[in-house]
């Protein structure tokens, strides 16, 4: 179930970056235009409202596939609990052998795939150097909120500290690479030409 969830991941991570770099080109034209007119003035108000709930929505879309793969049931026949942090992290990081046919190794890189794209999204509803942890912090209260669910729910899974700890790093990991992304494009926005008093470029 991993490997399906960690496919609809990826196709998610498609989704919200194509949507992304169309918002981003729709927000660069509209500047352009703005500074090129004399009689137009600038509204990034409403486009930056319009893409927050764009990306808003993809957020929750993004969800969908670590929905469907955490709350499905496992192959135990009942729910437990570990709580020691970094043991199974360490335990399969252990074998020298592990690749991706090993259902740990596939549990461990399915488990940071499965919040990128959520990270990813979820990084443009805010704004300043803090998005990063925001969006960590959003991931992890909601990485363990589904933990809890699991047990609660009986469906034969380990709840995992080590999850939560995957789960935010993906999270986190998808508002970096936002963060990184944005940074680029917002430099080149600063270096569109801007209109003289007279109508002309400067």
């Amino acid at each position: 179930m991993h490997g399906g969830g960690v496919l609809l991941s990826v196709c998610a991570t498609a989704c919200a970056a194509v949507i992304g770099v169309r918002q981003a080109r729709k927000e660069t034209r509209e500047a352009r235009e703005a500074r090129e007119s004399v009689w137009r003035a600038p509204t990034p108000g409403a486009g930056a409202a319009g893409g927050r709930a764009v990306f808003g929505a993809v957020a929750l879309l993004a969800l969908v596939p670590f929905l469907l793969v955490t709350l499905s049931h496992g192959y135990g026949a009942e729910s437990r609990i570990s709580a020691v942090p970094f043991r199974e992290i360490l335990d399969a990081s252990a074998h020298a052998d592990l690749d991706l046919s090993d259902v740990r190794a596939v549990n461990l890189v399915g488990n940071v795939l499965l919040l990128v794209p959520f990270g990813a999204a979820a990084a443009f509803l805010w704004s300043g150097r803090r998005r990063v942890l925001k969006t960590a912090l959003a991931g992890a209260v909601f990485s363990l909120i589904v933990e809890v669910a699991q047990y609660v729910l009986s469906l034969g899974r380990v709840s995992s500290v080590d999850d939560v700890l995957l789960n935010t790093a993906g999270a986190a990991l998808g508002a970096f690479l936002v963060r990184r992304w944005t940074g680029r494009t917002r430099a080149r926005r600063l270096t569109l030409p801007r209109p003289s008093r007279a109508g002309g470029r400067t």
